[in-house]
């Protein structure tokens, strides 16, 4: 007699599933390349919050030990030079003498001998970041102080001028300035003096003398984000040397093996695009060294012999490449993942995270001279449990003769499917990001209802150079909606499609071609509209991004007619009154990058034409929830407003 074996049916993801996910950040390999220490974060959604632990990961053998559990606040963590001892920020206290005194983000030294982590700093309102000096006896570190009016203020004689201020600021900001303190603890010493405050990254020169440091003059806003010269600062007697400036604006140094420095600067045609320097160990003689890369690059490290490691999007994936001082370039090979943050050890070895097409993020490592790298963790294998449906890149030509590109995800093959499928389009913010064919948890469980899911990159993305970043401007919202429907156009000419039944949604940049696609064509069945910049004029007046309308735009559009007229006819909200789909739109109460009054306005200019539509609103402040809970929420009111309309 024989048993009948029956296979169980295949899981397809919800959305419940994706609570299983464990985030992995800021992988930081020693010196000597044998181990990674990392960030480990899990949702709790029962007390909303997020918890962190730090873990050291063996790259030969792939053991993984817990440092610290759980820990409240963990930020930056970067290893002594020598890699005996691990710094890391984290909630601490400001006065060890109170017992109720008040809890910031504070600087902890781990001995990794054994011993316990031990506070260094105890700033009143928190560290920001630091950089240990080369010799490990001391690290630098950025912190605001008090207003300088803190006494006036708390006795409410707290009105402020506005210069570049968000709507949402409620308060001028407060100087952030630089200190050093020996790694034993002590008294601060601050680095510089004068009004001038910290604008961005830092790293000390070779002889520890000075530090290289991102400055933001005392005449200029926080919120002018081109406005950053890198200086060096002397540590001894706080002079400032001006170097020399390639853009507007220059910042995040990072010192080489032989004390040359590497730092960002804004491409000259604009914010599009970051490229990388290379300078002397004084900070002379920079010159660029990314031209022929052409892409929007970041995360950078040295690797032995003076090259940079650089991950930029690199048409539908995020790469490793290698960059020499003369400029050359090498792709790293790192297979099919897309990479996120790396760092690398003296000898060569880069530790990265990085996401498979059928994986959320795992911690990889790269030996020196192998042809690939090896995983090293399996946070995230629950994943292997479900049938994901399959991302591909999508290609098509742009009215004017450029190459677009995106990715298609198809349902999963388990999922029944009649002879047509309904589409959903999900388009990125940015619009200096992309669409790659990484892992996406809510793309996948949008497949899983049997939904194509299609993400372009529209032009402003920074997967593909330069001139296709930058030949949206100024028609920021217009060019890019063109590009879409013409990846849209490619999608239904070679995927079974029902037309009738085609989403669209997006958050940020993603919301504000939304919000233009649904009044400029009526194909839509459905649409999901979230911190969309519905009104151009408005963004500009109130937005924290004070340089970016000027950069994608034009001038404010104050500054004559025309520039007001060209700023409104980028406007979704020009278009409300021909929107007939419907529509849900979302936002945070507190955006200060994407004014919440943008969203009233289309949501009553909308609703003013009979079109159904709805407005939810989340009580946080920032430009997306962080919580666990109301993320989820965000997601779950998404999904539950197009299987509404597009059915499941």
């Amino acid at each position: 007699m024989f048993l009948a074996v029956t296979t169980p049916p295949a899981l397809t993801l919800k959305l419940a599933d994706l609570r299983k996910t464990t985030s992995l950040n800021s992988p930081e390999i020693t010196p000597d390349g044998k181990n990674i220490a990392l960030i480990v974060r899990r949702s709790d959604y029962d007390k909303d919050r997020t918890k962190a632990d730090l873990v050291l990961v063996n790259a030969r053998t792939r053991g993984v030990r817990t440092l610290l559990h759980d820990v409240t606040g963990l930020g930056q963590i970067g290893w002594s030079p020598n890699g005996s001892q691990l710094a890391y920020i984290a909630q601490g206290i400001v006065d060890p003498d109170d017992p109720a005194s008040a809890k910031t983000s504070q600087i902890f030294i781990l001995p990794m001998n054994g011993g316990e982590p031990f506070q260094v700093t105890h700033e009143t309102m928190g560290v920001d970041a630091f950089d240990w000096r080369p010799d490990a006896r001391a690290v630098a570190y950025s912190a605001h102080i008090e207003a300088p009016n803190a006494k006036a203020i708390k006795a409410h004689d707290d009105a402020f001028d506005v210069t570049d201020e968000a709507w949402t600021d409620q308060a001028a900001p407060t100087p952030e300035y630089l200190y050093q303190i020996v790694s034993s603890g002590g008294k601060p010493q601050r680095i510089g003096n004068g009004t001038w405050r910290v604008g961005g990254g830092f790293t000390y020169a070779r002889d520890a003398r000075s530090v290289f440091v991102t400055r933001i003059a005392s005449d200029r806003h926080p919120n002018r984000y081109l406005s950053r010269q890198l200086v060096r600062v002397s540590v001894a007697t706080g002079t400032v040397t001006a170097l020399p400036q390639l853009s507007q604006t220059q910042s995040d140094p990072v010192r080489g093996p032989s004390g040359q420095i590497a730092f960002a600067f804004a491409n000259p045609h604009g914010m599009m695009q970051t490229e990388i320097a290379l300078a002397d160990a004084a900070g002379m003689h920079p010159r660029g060294i990314t031209v022929r890369l052409d892409r929007n690059v970041g995360g950078t490290s040295f690797l032995p012999g003076g090259s940079l490691l650089l991950a930029a999007n690199d048409a539908t994936q995020r790469r490793l490449f290698r960059v020499s001082p003369a400029g050359a370039v090498a792709p790293i090979p790192i297979g099919n993942v897309s990479a996120g943050v790396s760092s690398v050890s003296k000898n060569g070895t880069i530790a990265f995270t990085a996401t498979a097409p059928d994986r959320p993020t795992e911690l990889y490592v790269l030996s020196p001279g192998a042809r690939a790298p090896v995983r090293l963790t399996n946070y995230n294998g629950w994943i292997a449990r479900y049938q994901l449906g399959v991302t591909r890149p999508v290609v098509w030509r742009t009215f004017d003769g450029l190459t677009a590109d995106g990715v298609l995800t198809t349902p999963p093959r388990s999922v029944k499917l009649s002879a047509r499928a309904p589409l959903v389009l999900y388009i990125h913010g940015g619009p200096t990001a992309a669409s790659t064919t990484a892992y996406s948890g809510f793309v996948q469980v949008m497949a899983a209802h049997g939904w194509f899911v299609f993400q372009p990159n529209y032009r402003g993305s920074d997967n593909l150079g330069l001139r296709y970043a930058r030949t949206t401007v100024p028609h920021i919202t217009s060019v890019p909606g063109r590009d879409i429907e013409a990846g849209l156009a490619k999608v239904l000419a070679n995927a079974p499609i029902e037309t009738n039944r085609i989403g669209v949604s997006g958050w940020s940049e993603g919301g504000l071609m939304t919000s233009w696609l649904i009044g400029n064509d009526r194909r839509w069945r459905a649409a999901v509209s979230g911190a969309a910049v519905n009104d151009w004029v408005q963004y500009d007046t109130m937005s924290d991004s004070k340089d970016f309308a000027p950069q994608f735009i034009g001038k404010s559009p104050w500054s004559s007619p025309s520039e007001y007229n060209l700023y409104e006819a980028e406007s979704p909200l020009s278009y409300a009154s021909d929107v007939r789909t419907p529509t849900l739109i979302m936002s945070d109460a507190g955006d200060f990058r994407v004014p919440t009054p943008l969203a009233y306005e289309y949501y009553h200019a909308v609703r003013a034409t009979g079109t159904p539509v709805e407005f939810v609103i989340y009580p946080v402040v920032g430009h997306f929830p962080r919580d666990p809970v109301r993320i989820e929420d965000i997601y779950r009111r998404w999904e539950a407003w197009f299987v509404k309309y597009l059915g499941s």
